[in-house]
């Protein structure tokens, strides 16, 4: 263990003092999680999502894809057709993105402009490449996923869900409602799946709507397809909460003998912390009762900084959901 933090910290010295190196690793490590998640969202949308049930039964992803999926059966209802292969939906994921791409390249960061819009256009690429492949139409059509509507809404929901988790992990995204999501949940300093379910309520309604029109006389179909679209997307904030801990927050409570933990913690942690005078109950030795709170991604780190300092430290967590006031959270660039 010990040898292994050593070269640990030789590699984070080695990259602190060759920027170029370490500017090209995240760069690298940003591409090859663009082109991941691109590929898990590209292969849930084409084998389990798109594809209609022979009664016509289908399931709304909410989002941009779910706007796009909107503007294909809008396109359906006025033309009367549509072209196979999800091209409309493909074409429509990527027109769509372009304000919102714009938006988070002003808004959040630059870094996360450029890697959404390479994530948005390597999802619209892979999902017409899918879409047309063999193994999508074996999945698509096999007996399971079109007797058990539940399995394909889960496995759909995972792949969305696990795709927009692997992309904010990199602190990128997949593009389309996500970039608001992200947004707000990064001003808000709280979770981001419970926005993305809130944003995604309208865009299942509306395709209901549009629903009743493609299949006459079938509101049941239009109905199902709502209340499984329901279950897809809380499975699919779910994911994203359970993966992405960015903007999650943990109270931890330290007890400690050592007067210098708290000037340590401050140093190593860019929060602040509350001090307070205790006394053990069998000791009756004096103790430091230290409070901060941090980010999720940072407890570990931390737990390891305060063994460092004192062997004999009694740390608490307990996670929290919101904070108020000022809690510094490292920007996305």
């Amino acid at each position: 263990m010990k040898k292994t933090a050593r070269i640990q910290r030789a590699i984070q010295n080695y990259l602190f003092d060759h920027r170029v190196l370490n500017t090209a690793l995240d760069w690298t490590k940003g591409l090859f999680l663009a082109v991941l998640s691109s590929a898990i969202f590209a292969f849930g949308f084409a084998c389990f999502i798109t594809p209609s049930s022979p009664d016509g039964f289908t399931i709304i992803t909410g989002g941009v894809s779910g706007v796009s999926q909107n503007i294909a059966i809008i396109f359906k209802l006025i033309f009367g057709f549509l072209p196979e292969d999800n091209l409309i939906p493909s074409v429509a994921y990527f027109v769509v993105n372009i304000p919102l791409l714009v938006f988070a390249y002003f808004k959040i960061g630059k870094r996360f402009g450029v890697f959404s819009l390479i994530t948005v256009g390597l999802t619209s690429l892979f999902i017409r490449l899918f879409s047309g492949a063999e193994f999508s139409k074996v999945i698509a059509s096999s007996p399971i996923l079109n007797d058990d509507t539940l399995t394909r809404v889960l496995i759909g929901a995972v792949c969305t869900g696990a795709s927009s988790a692997v992309a904010f992990v990199g602190d990128i995204s997949c593009g389309g409602l996500d970039i608001i999501s992200y947004y707000i949940s990064m001003r808000k300093s709280t979770s981001i799946g419970k926005y993305s379910i809130a944003i995604n309520t309208c865009i299942i309604a509306c395709y209901s709507i549009l629903k009743l029109f493609d299949v006459p006389g079938k509101w049941d179909i239009s109905v199902f397809s709502m209340l499984y679209s329901i279950i897809y997307l809380f499975i699919c904030g779910l994911v994203i909460d359970f993966i992405h801990l960015r903007n999650k927050k943990v109270l931890l409570q330290i007890i400690t003998s050592n007067e210098k933990m708290s000037d340590i913690l401050i140093a190593n942690f860019p929060h602040g912390a509350t001090i307070s005078r205790a006394t053990g109950a069998y000791t009756h030795a004096e103790r430091e009762v230290i409070w901060m709170v941090v980010s999720s991604n940072e407890v570990k780190r931390f737990i390891k900084v305060c063994k460092k300092v004192d062997q004999h430290v009694f740390i608490s967590s307990i996670p929290i959901n919101q904070v108020y006031g000022n809690f510094f959270t490292r920007p996305v660039e």
